[in-house]
């Protein structure tokens, strides 16, 4: 769990920085959506491969890769910033390039989650593992926040610090075996995680909802910057406020959904949090302050705290544990499109027109979320 804990904190802490440094460097609402946009493209290029690396080597050894992987390129972005500390888009681009490996791992540790399941509950693990995640959310903005504001050097400095104590933590993991796999290339091992999802008619329409809520996520990620210092005249560091509270709120949740997720039922908490996130997002729209602002922003993310947990619980009920590494890869990778496509928006939506937008993404979430659900009522998702 400790692995988990240093590796999703540095690729969360990553993730928030890098949007900061560039809206301080620009203070551009377009270029912190142009910048959402190309820092989850090469994102998405890593999550198929990731996959079949997962299930054919193991997730030890592919987590020790990442990792390592990720302490190459950290350091020599590091050495580049100090070097020449104008040059912001080799940050940019290196940042980008360790955070593909970021969301590579994450397949990774995923599979780890469930090969140590052990007598333990499915609710009960996959609630931890969401928990884990907002923990380092909570953490990470704050942490960003606080070193962005330092600089580059030291954003750079705390991430590879924690890629550093992830891997050496790592390699106290066992290795456990792989299983017999044969060898395909990448395209088709993608192909075969797709027609996994296709398989499972509940696995669809759960991709749908978490793709729509998503859109939602990365929309609100995109604008938050610009939305705090230029509509609300706070400094930037505030927006860090916004995401460690939030996320403070999402973890109280995922604590309560741990011991109540199982008499509940998932699906009455993936539709319930659905729900109130589009409420929430055109909430956070008609802001016309930043106290309120801040209230509706952890409301949603409260409410993605809790569709976390129905995520992974209905992921990990449906998709068996020999195919899952090539599996979720496609998952992730087909929910995790939107967040490109919200840098996309965002870019493109002048600051004046930010309710609009979400207004319109919180409808679409909305009508993709009530249909999906229709439909998951129809399928068991019976714990095993």
């Amino acid at each position: 769990m400790i692995v988990r804990v240093t590796n999703r904190l540095a690729t969360e802490t990553l993730a928030f920085a890098i949007p900061l440094l560039i809206f301080n460097a620009t203070h551009s609402m377009a270029w912190s959506g142009l910048v959402l946009a190309l820092e989850w493209t090469p994102r998405l290029i890593g999550i198929p491969i990731a996959g079949p690396l997962v299930d054919r080597f193991g997730s030890r050894t592919c987590l020790l890769a990442a990792e390592a992987v990720r302490t190459v390129l950290l350091t020599c972005a590091l050495i580049g910033i100090v070097t020449r500390p104008d040059a912001w888009a080799l940050l940019v681009a290196l940042a980008f390039a360790a955070g593909t490996f970021g969301q590579a791992s994450y397949i990774a540790v995923e599979k780890l989650g469930v090969e140590i399941n052990g007598s333990k509950s499915m609710a009960w693990m996959q609630s931890t593992q969401a928990g884990i995640d907002q923990m380092a959310l909570v953490a990470g903005p704050f942490v960003a926040g606080v070193l962005a504001g330092q600089g580059d050097v030291w954003v750079l400095s705390a991430v590879l610090a924690l890629v550093l104590i992830s891997g050496g933590l790592c390699r106290r993991l066992p290795e456990r075996p792989s299983g017999m796999r044969a060898r395909r290339s990448t395209w088709a091992e993608l192909t075969a995680g797709l027609r996994g999802v296709m398989r499972y008619r509940a696995l669809i329409h759960i991709v749908l909802a978490t793709a729509a809520f998503n859109l939602l996520a990365a929309t609100i990620l995109g604008i938050t910057p610009a939305v705090v210092e230029d509509r609300f005249g706070r400094p930037t560091s505030y927006a860090s406020i916004v995401w460690t509270l939030g996320a403070t709120a999402s973890l109280a949740v995922i604590i309560v959904m741990t011991r109540v997720a199982s008499r509940m039922g998932i699906l009455k908490i993936g539709l319930f949090s659905g729900l109130i996130a589009c409420l929430a997002a055109v909430g956070a729209g008609m802001a016309s302050g930043f106290a309120i602002y801040l209230v509706w922003t952890c409301l949603f993310l409260a409410s993605e705290g809790a569709f976390a947990c129905f995520l992974r619980i209905a992921r990990a009920r449906v998709i068996p544990v020999e195919d899952f590494g090539v599996t979720v890869s496609a998952v992730v990778l087909l929910v995790a499109i939107p967040y490109p496509i919200a840098g996309v928006l965002v870019a493109a939506t002048p600051l004046r027109d930010v309710p609009v937008l979400l207004t319109v993404c919180s409808i679409a979430c909305l009508a993709i979320t009530v249909f999906s659900f229709s439909r998951l009522r129809r399928h068991s998702l019976a714990a095993p």
